[in-house]
């Protein structure tokens, strides 16, 4: 009997101890199934509020940019699909041996298109063209067909009825290895990297202003020959991605004359009246455009200032010391701009300190600088970014080298010792100095400005002309400052009051009126 009642006993607690198990595992599933319910699917366009919560860190501007966690968002509006912009990626920070901070490292056309549940980042290219209105235009279109650099999900849509927006994240096209956002192929080849790191990478910050977001991210590379540290066998990089919209109405071009030095570009065109294609160049050049209200002064041969002036900022990292110079080398050629018509045309400026804009950055694409580099290379150089469109410059940094100071210095006292004191010491005074530096950065400028080398303006005076005071004080040492004439060497002892320095000469003021 006691058996029996042990045995139903033991029934009964297999009994409700299966249906607590049973009631567990249903609770169980049903809370995992409440989950992935809530759960955001990879795959699946979100409610906005579900993507961009409260919690978001926003940023607006050409875009509006997003922090959700660990993850970054572009809201881009519908309106600037298929709008080309300028992407210009430049170093910010670099290991020693690769470059300087501020070092340009690729300039792409962009276009962002929308496609179904995509948003594809396309590469434009201009090389090749032909008008709209003309049926060669489809050929032209076919043969030059837009590579897609990447594609995004869309994670979101902001069905705003004025300007609606759309969501993607862009954490992978920084993190991984891009290589239009990356270490450019020279580098690749010359340290020997065989792979990114995507574990020491991450994107430091990304801002958005209202005709440009700017993207800094730290990449990591293996590298067999890295050329410092070498017992680590990689190689850290800061860089920098600005992306620019590009103007809604291209500059108007001016086209090339070689019997004028200008940097030109040039494109292939099927769409000329003519039985085979054709190549036709034209200017990088600033624009400057007269104000609406000073049309008619500038048709009497009064001088008005531009719509936009040029403006250039010194690098916060110059030795104050120099800062001056370097200033007056800018605005030097406020000459040839008036020659021009323009008065103020080219102004020089110290860029606001942390406290008074922490934004303001010399990557940032909106801003011309005068970038100083720890370097020993006794050099500097000006290059510039222009719309392929047109021609029209954008931006331009010059780099200026902190060695550049023993060039000048070898410079001087070799051409000009003879017959000039101030030469004569093992360093010179800094106003000696400071001139000096004024003359690289006037020729510097000059690059910046859309011009070349030119290599021939020197033979234009005399030599005996270059031992004449008067001579010499109304004309300069040579036609232009883009010259390599250097300083007036031809000078002898006795030829008091010479010039000795180059100045921006009349070929300059005529190249810039042209142009």
């Amino acid at each position: 009997m006691k058996r029996k009642l042990l045995v139903k006993l033991l029934l009964l607690l297999c009994v409700f101890g299966y249906q607590n198990a049973d009631a567990q595992i249903f609770k169980k599933k049903k809370k995992n199934t409440e989950q992935e319910a809530n759960k955001p699917s990879k795959d699946k366009i979100q409610p906005y509020n579900k993507v961009i919560t409260k919690d978001a860190k926003s940023d607006a501007g050409l875009f509006t940019t997003h922090v959700v966690d660990e993850n970054h968002y572009f809201e881009i509006p519908d309106s600037l699909f298929n709008k080309e912009m300028l992407m210009v990626s430049r170093i910010s920070k670099t290991a020693s041996g690769i470059g300087f901070g501020g070092g340009k490292i690729n300039t792409q056309v962009l276009r962002w298109e929308k496609k179904d549940k995509k948003v594809l980042l396309r590469v434009v290219s201009h090389d090749v063209v032909a008008a709209d209105s003309l049926p060669v235009h489809e050929a032209v279109v076919n043969s030059n067909f837009e590579p897609v650099l990447f594609s995004f999900d869309i994670k979101a849509i902001q069905k705003d009825s004025i300007n609606p927006t759309t969501v993607i994240e862009v954490n992978d096209i920084f993190t991984k290895d891009t290589k239009a956002f990356g270490m450019p192929d020279r580098y690749r080849k010359r340290y020997k990297v065989s792979r990114l790191d995507e574990g020491r990478g991450y994107i430091e910050s990304i801002k958005s202003y209202p005709l440009n977001v700017e993207v800094r991210h730290v990449k990591t590379y293996l590298a067999s020959n890295p050329p410092s540290n070498s017992t680590l066998g990689s190689i850290s990089v800061e860089i920098n991605n600005s992306m620019v919209l590009l103007p809604e109405e291209p500059m108007k071009r001016r086209y090339f004359d070689e019997r004028v030095g200008w940097f030109a570009r040039g494109q292939v065109d099927y769409g000329l009246d003519a039985q085979e294609s054709k190549t036709i160049k034209f200017l990088d050049r600033w624009r400057l455009e007269v104000k609406d209200e000073d049309i008619e002064k500038f048709k009497n041969g009064e001088l008005v200032e531009p719509k936009k002036q040029i403006v250039y900022y010194v690098d916060r990292a110059t030795p104050r010391k120099w800062v001056p110079f370097i200033k007056q080398g800018i605005e030097d050629w406020q000459t040839a701009f008036e020659a021009a018509g323009f008065k103020n045309a080219i102004i020089a400026k110290e860029p606001p300190t942390v406290e008074e804009d922490p934004e303001w950055s010399p990557e940032d694409v909106r801003y011309s600088v005068v970038r100083y580099l720890a370097s020993p290379i006794p050099n500097a150089n000006g290059p510039h970014v222009s719309d392929p469109r047109s021609g029209e410059i954008l931006e331009s940094d010059i780099n200026w080298y902190h060695n550049v100071m023993t060039l000048l210095r070898n410079w001087y006292f070799v051409q000009t010792a003879a017959i000039n004191p101030a030469a004569r010491g093992v360093s010179f005074d800094d106003e000696v100095m400071g001139r000096l530096i004024r003359f690289v950065s006037s020729h510097e400028v000059g690059h910046t400005l859309g011009l070349p080398h030119n290599m021939g303006s020197s033979v234009a005076y005399p030599v005996d002309s270059l031992r004449s005071k008067t001579f010499t004080k109304k004309y300069g040492t040579a036609p232009s400052i883009m010259d390599y004439a250097r300083f007036n060497y031809i000078a002898q002892p006795g030829d008091e009051g010479v010039a000795l320095m180059p100045d921006i000469g009349v070929y300059d003021k005529y190249a810039i009126q042209w142009g």
